[in-house]
């Protein structure tokens, strides 16, 4: 019998349940031991058609937005941060950034973390070229101090759109479970050549799904590989964080009516109020001070 059959825990049942079904235990044990982990395709339920769809959409809207003609992703050379700008908001520019963001396994890891609640924040890509330098390690929980609890205030979950083989590819770098010391880096530790803490590469192919802690010191490396990495960042958070992006002004409500998971995720905050609080979004904000997986 599962402990998750006795009914105890309402809003953990269904998660273990789920993370079962999917067979992804053995990442919800990476993600509490070393503070994040990355998904192969398979287990993601995710088809090379998806992938490919998803780093087409990407950069045909790098494209529009920035003027510019990237052309064949494996063979491309650009400028360093040529392609970074204007890459924020992409949920109407494909409806496959939808799927990406909805995906079923994926937010099943993501509630894991940050909760029933978890709201998505906001998302982005990143298009890196051959060259460039070195992003020094940092923490994604901005604003959270130290001592701000031992649960994830916020997650990352990418998308990768091309092979991450090894450092040629300037792939993400960790230190592993320094999602535990609940603090950002501080300055003598954020330099990965001189940092006392080991890191290591984050590998993975096209199509897997890389999720960690909000906590975990994360950098990257220059790409020495021709062509590009391409990657889709999506953050999600608990319910009581400032998000990213405001959903209620940025995008259509026919979007959020054609997707009813999407809905959800994309979160309706109780604050700011006018003249008094919507009662069933303070109840569901008030819920969360009772239970982390809330």
């Amino acid at each position: 019998m599962s402990m998750a059959d006795y009914g105890a825990a309402p809003n953990v049942d269904p998660l273990f349940k789920e993370l079962e079904e999917y067979d992804l235990m053995k990442h919800v044990v990476e993600l509490e031991a070393y503070g994040m982990t990355v998904v192969p395709p398979d287990k993601m339920g995710v088809s090379e058609d998806f992938i490919t769809r998803l780093r087409d959409a990407i950069l045909t809207a790098c494209n529009k937005r920035n003027g510019l003609d990237i052309g064949d992703y494996r063979t491309a050379a650009l400028e360093p941060n040529k392609a970074g700008k204007r890459s924020w908001l992409l949920l109407e520019e494909d409806e496959v950034f939808v799927e990406a963001a909805t995906n079923p396994r994926m937010l099943a890891l993501v509630r894991w973390l940050c909760g029933q609640s978890a709201v998505f924040s906001g998302h982005t890509w990143i298009i890196k070229p051959k060259g460039g330098a070195n992003l020094g390690l940092h923490s994604d929980a901005h604003g959270i101090p130290p001592g701000g609890g031992h649960i994830a205030h916020v997650c990352n979950a990418s998308w990768l759109c091309t092979d991450y083989d090894g450092p040629e590819d300037g792939p993400t770098v960790f230190v592993p479970g320094s999602h535990r010391y609940g603090r950002a880096t501080l300055p003598h530790e954020t330099d990965i050549d001189k940092t006392p803490f080991k890191v290591v590469p984050l590998i993975g192919q096209a199509g897997s799904l890389a999720l960690w802690h909000g906590c975990t010191w994360h950098a990257s490396v220059p790409r020495t590989r021709d062509g590009l990495r391409v990657t889709l960042v999506q953050v999600f958070m608990r319910r009581h964080m400032q998000r990213i992006t405001s959903w209620e002004t940025e995008l259509s409500p026919q979007l959020r009516e054609k997707y009813p998971e999407l809905d959800r995720v994309l979160g309706r905050h109780m604050y700011p109020f006018k003249y008094g609080p919507d009662p069933k979004l303070s109840a569901e904000m008030v819920r969360t001070g009772t239970d982390p997986f809330a």
